[in-house]
């Protein structure tokens, strides 16, 4: 059951083309729902996973699982935290502990806000949905960090469906990859994928060396798309390889929406380090209004989750034929 397209794509650079198609495949070429529209029929790592998002109080929520409802609600004590962590560096700011403490609460806030934002409560997502409980660990995957990762993979999606150039809702491709990838490593189609979910979660975009245990969770596919969405934005120079990491970098982003290059420069070891209040103030600015710009482009449009829903309109005008 090995899926040869990811296998033989590994160790190479995916060409441009290759991802262009991948992106344009059709929400109708992977998912199949039941005749009444209540859960998955296809794909196979996705059957019996309701189409709707799940609550605690669903029949399909098991006991075990980790709650989102409860971690959502920790944001507000974790903001006064970063407040209390920020006051106490003020007063002391050459305190190692006190700027590694504040440190540690800006990165909780900062994911707790992009896991809201992907996951929150006006979203149709939810992570225990990203493939059926067959596939799920005991306590679930709403855990910080495995939701960091996820909702960073669809923010950046998005970015590629909001320039038209992923057809498919960008939860919904992320999880037919994430499928791929699991389906690629069984044998037989019964087999569980809960013993390695977590790692495919943590390895799918990375780009490991030939001989790394992790390159078999890799599907570089998706990271070239991942990769295309981050010159989109600017931000190629997260994605250097580790043998470049305390050099200066410097990065042309060339887009096809008739923009210039930019040039991103990463700081060597021997650069001075901004304090951590400088670089939260800095932070704040950006993310203040990288919401507001966010928030404003999702007002004027309409919902991206149009899988389901424009598949359900177009079964609805067929049996409006037949009558």
């Amino acid at each position: 059951m090995e899926d040869q397209s990811l296998a033989h794509s590994h160790g190479t650079a995916v060409p441009s083309e290759v991802v262009t198609e991948m992106l344009r495949t059709p929400w109708s070429d992977v998912y199949r729902i039941s005749p009444d529209g209540q859960k998955y029929i296809s794909p196979q790592c996705l059957i019996g996973t309701p189409v709707q998002k799940i609550t605690e109080d669903s029949d399909y929520w098991m006991p075990r699982w980790q709650s989102l409802e409860s971690y959502l609600a920790q944001e507000e004590s974790e903001e006064k935290r970063k407040r209390d962590s920020k006051e106490q560096l003020r007063l002391d700011p050459y305190n190692k502990d006190f700027a590694k403490k504040h440190k540690l609460h800006m990165d909780n806030v900062s994911k707790q806000r992009k896991i809201r934002e992907i996951f929150g409560h006006d979203s149709p997502y939810h992570p225990n949905q990203l493939v059926s409980k067959h596939h799920l660990p005991t306590d679930g995957l709403c855990e910080q960090e495995f939701m960091y990762k996820l909702a960073c993979k669809v923010s950046d999606l998005r970015v590629l469906h909001d320039k038209g150039e992923l057809a498919m809702d960008p939860w919904d491709f992320l999880r037919w990859r994430i499928a791929k990838k699991i389906q690629s490593m069984f044998t037989m189609s019964a087999q569980s994928g809960k013993d390695i979910i977590k790692r495919i979660i943590f390895s799918i975009c990375e780009d490991s060396s030939s001989k790394s245990a992790s390159k078999h969770y890799e599907d570089p596919k998706l990271r070239a798309a991942i990769i295309r969405s981050a010159g989109y934005q600017g931000r190629l120079a997260s994605f250097r390889k580790a043998g470049d990491r305390n050099r200066v970098t410097k990065i042309k982003t060339n887009t096809n929406t008739g923009g210039i290059g930019r040039i991103t420069q990463r700081r060597s070891k021997l650069d001075p380090v901004p304090s951590a209040l400088s670089r939260e103030s800095a932070l704040s600015r950006e993310s203040a209004l990288s919401r507001s710009d966010k928030r404003q482009k999702r007002l004027s449009q309409p919902s991206t989750y149009g899988g389901v829903n424009a598949y359900r309109a177009q079964q609805q005008q067929r049996d409006n034929s037949k009558l």
